[in-house]
Parts: C-alpha cells; sequence; structure tokens
C-alpha cells in the first residue's frame, strides 16, 4: 500500500501544476478577445476618417462583436463539447487572429466589418472552450473560484483596450496595431494545439471527477445536449440574472460612460475614461474575490447574485432618481460599484454548470452566454434610441450632444433590467458547490428553488 500510495501523490501534485499552465494561453486569448470588445472606442475617430463612415455606420461595425456571442453561444458550447476545448481554441484563435489582421489592413468598409465578423466568430468560443476545459481540469468546489479569475482575466482585457491600446495606436497606427494584435493571437492559438490537453488523462494522470470523455459529435449527440441543457427549468434564471446583471455594465463601459461623463458634467475624454476604467477594476477585484469566497468560505452560489443584483439597482437608482445630477465625485465609487456588481457572473458560469449534466459543461456555457450577449447587443439600440428620443438638437462637431433627461431614460432601462436579474435571481436553485443534476424523470416536477 504504501509503494502504491507514492505514485499517486506524484501524480496527483503533477496534477496541481500543470492545470495552472493548461489554463495559460487559453487566458492570455480570452484577455485578447475582450481587448477586442471594448477597443472600437479608443479607434473611432480613426475609422471614422479612414472608411468616411458616420457614427451610427461605426455603431453597426461595433455590434458585430456581440452579436456574434449571441449567436454562437450554443454551437461554440457544442464545439467545446463535441471537438473538444483544444482544438476549438485553436480555432478560435486563428479565426480572430486572422480577422484582426483583415481589420487593420482593410482597404475599404466592407472588409473591416468583414474582419470584425471573423473577430467575433472566434472570440466567440474563447471563454466557453477554457471553462470547459477548466471543468476537466479543476473540481466542481473550485470553478466559482476558476470562473471569477476569468472574469479578472476579461477585466484586463478591458483595461489593456483603453491606455495600453491607445499608446500602441500612437506608435505604430491603428492599422499596424490590429495587425500586431493578430500575430500574437495566432501565436496563442498555436501554443494551444501544442500545450493544451482536454483532459488530465491525455497526459496520464488521474481524472480530477468522474470521467467525461469528449464525444464526437454527430447531430444526435448535438441535439441532445441542446435539449438537456435549454430543456432544463434550472438553467434560465442564472442565465437571465446574468444578462440582467451584464447588460447596464456592457452599456456604460463600453459606449455611453465616457459621453455622460463628458457631456453631462463637462470632462475631458481622459478623465473620463480612468473613471470608466474603475468599473473594470471593481470586475478585476470582485470577480475572484466573490468566486474563492463562494467556493471556500460560505459555499452557497444564490446568495451573491441576489446581492450582485441589489448592488447593480443601487448604483442605477443612485444615477437615475435624484432631480440633479449628483456630485462628480460620486462618480468614481459608482463605477466601482457597478464593475464589483458585474462580479456576480462569475457565480453564474459556476451555478450553470452544476444544475446541468456534466456530460454538456460547453453547451451550458453557451446557453448562458446567449441571453446575455443579445441582451447585451439589443440594450445598446434601445439606449441609443432612448437618448435619441430626448435629444435637444445640440451638436458638438458633428456628434450629438444629449442631455442629462436623456441620460437618466437610458439608465432608467439599465435599472429597470437590473430589477429583472434580482427577480431572476431568486429563482437560481441552490447547488451548494456541488452538482445537483439528476436524470430527469418522465413526467416529473422540478421542486421549487
Amino acid at each position: 500500500m504504501v509503494v502504491s500510495a507514492a505514485p499517486a501523490a506524484d501524480a496527483a501534485a503533477r496534477l496541481r501544476r500543470l492545470r495552472w499552465w493548461i489554463l495559460a494561453a487559453p487566458a492570455g486569448l480570452y484577455l485578447i478577445s475582450y481587448l477586442h470588445r471594448i477597443s472600437p472606442a479608443v479607434v473611432a475617430s480613426d475609422l471614422m476618417r479612414a472608411f468616411a463612415v458616420p457614427a451610427a455606420t461605426l455603431g453597426q461595425l461595433s455590434a458585430v462583436y456581440p452579436y456574434c456571442f449571441g449567436i454562437m453561444g450554443i454551437p461554440g458550447g457544442s464545439l467545446a463539447d463535441h471537438l473538444g476545448p483544444r482544438r476549438t481554441l485553436t480555432g478560435g484563435a486563428l479565426t480572430m487572429g486572422l480577422g484582426a489582421a483583415v481589420f487593420g489592413l482593410a482597404p475599404s468598409f466592407g472588409v473591416a466589418f468583414a474582419g470584425r465578423l471573423l473577430v467575433g466568430l472566434g472570440a466567440s468560443v474563447m471563454l466557453l472552450a477554457s471553462l470547459r476545459l477548466a471543468a476537466e481540469w479543476f473540481r466542481t468546489d473550485e470553478f466559482g473560484t476558476i470562473s471569477g479569475g476569468s472574469q479578472a482575466i476579461g477585466s484586463l482585457g478591458a483595461l489593456a483596450a483603453t491606455t495600453p491600446l491607445a499608446l500602441l495606436v500612437e506608435t505604430v497606427g491603428w492599422r499596424g496595431s490590429f495587425v500586431t494584435i493578430g500575430a500574437v493571437t495566432v501565436a496563442l492559438g498555436l501554443a494551444c494545439l501544442v500545450w493544451v490537453r482536454d483532459r488530465p488523462s491525455d497526459l496520464g494522470l488521474p481524472s480530477v471527477g468522474p470521467a467525461r470523455p469528449v464525444t464526437p459529435a454527430s447531430r444526435a449527440a448535438v441535439w441532445e445536449g441542446i435539449r438537456s441543457v435549454a430543456g432544463n427549468p434550472r438553467s434560465w434564471p442564472p442565465a437571465l440574472c446574468s444578462a440582467g446583471i451584464y447588460g447596464g455594465f456592457g452599456c456604460f463601459i463600453g459606449l455611453w460612460g465616457v459621453p455622460y461623463m463628458t457631456q453631462v458634467y463637462g470632462l475631458d475624454r481622459l478623465s473620463a475614461s480612468n473613471l470608466v476604467a474603475l468599473a473594470a477594476v471593481g470586475l478585476l477585484i470582485g470577480a475572484p474575490l466573490a468566486g474563492f469566497v463562494s467556493d471556500r468560505v460560505v459555499r452557497r452560489r444564490r446568495p451573491f447574485l441576489v446581492a450582485a443584483a441589489l448592488l447593480e439597482i443601487a448604483v442605477w437608482g443612485a444615477v437615475v432618481l435624484p432631480r440633479e445630477p449628483l456630485p462628480s465625485w460620486w462618480l468614481g465609487p459608482l463605477c466601482f460599484a457597478l464593475g464589483l456588481s458585474s462580479a456576480g457572473l462569475a457565480i453564474v458560469f459556476a451555478t450553470i454548470r452544476e444544475v446541468n449534466d456534466p456530460r454538456h459543461v460547453g453547451m451550458a456555457m453557451g446557453v448562458q452566454n446567449t441571453p446575455v450577449f443579445l441582451g447585451f447587443a439589443l440594450l445598446q439600440w434601445i439606449t441609443g434610441a432612448a437618448l435619441d428620443a430626448r435629444w435637444a438638437g445640440e451638436s458638438l462637431a458633428g456628434a450629438r450632444v444629449y442631455p442629462l433627461d436623456a441620460y437618466r431614460l437610458a439608465f432608467a432601462i439599465c435599472l429597470a433590467v437590473s430589477i429583472g436579474a434580482v427577480v431572476a435571481s431568486g429563482f437560481v436553485a441552490e447547488t451548494r458547490c456541488r452538482n445537483v443534476w439528476r436524470p430527469r424523470p418522465a413526467g416529473a416536477v422540478d421542486p421549487a428553488p
């Protein structure tokens, strides 16, 4: 017994060391994918000059990205489940890298649109495949920490899309910047192909949990995954909760935050961008902290989602309800609190995994992503329409200037969505950090959450 225990202990120690390195290249790819999500704000003026397009057309170019995520949620999850995380990450990285290069070299707006489309398609599988990979290398009660870390990596990508990207653009131009980013993306994709393995057993290491082989893709297998996850009533409350939490955060950090502070408070662009960056900092700090505390301290999921949605309601209420603009010194804390509330997304990924069949982890993540990004794209359009509805006719250098009432109406929509997130969070099943999925008997009725 003593002789056999030593090799087992060595294998377990090697597994603990290797699993972090296995996630290194996927983490880099997710950071770049998040950078692309925010990057149009940095190069907007360059793009309008290069392609002679108005802001509305540029908005369509930016919106391609979240629409790709919404459309690719279920197909991307299926790829991660049936093709395997390694090949899905590699294919997505090569697509995203090619798209960035095409975007940077585009001679016309149509070609730039095609490049942005390729970027969105490639980026859409990065988080899904990474979390599917983590599900094989980490225990269920560690998954909140891992998904929290993934959100922190995303916030680093958001930060990289501000001052660092601006400095790169100043150095090599916007075209050279995206070609460079594309080359780095391809290199990380090749690193995934060489280094990443779908499961510990591929390296002769013990499985972390029950064996979950990557099954070959087939129409029947894909349909089984869709039916299992989408047909599970417990899948939808966390998915809808995350859509409500992320929608307002995404609209603010990626679209209306800087215009709001420059037009209502008279701040310059750099000062407003620095304040918006505090939202990314809040996500960077809050997501891994929420995941760790949920996994290791309280061993609960639902209270974190309820608290995150309530915090977001407080932020939007503070912005929308007062008749006069808040003092400018409130802006920084409110931006940080908005990012902190979005840390609840880390718990959503863990929760939706734990209420579904372990064979369909990628599909579960895809179902979670679909309403999040479709809602994000739709909310961008709705809040923009609200701003236009309250526009008083004032313009500056060809750009519309919106009054406080217009922003109050737009952010009131974000408030309503966050209220919906609270309602959805109340229906989230409490898993106590373990997988609670069971095959559903014919004619059974799900218990109350």
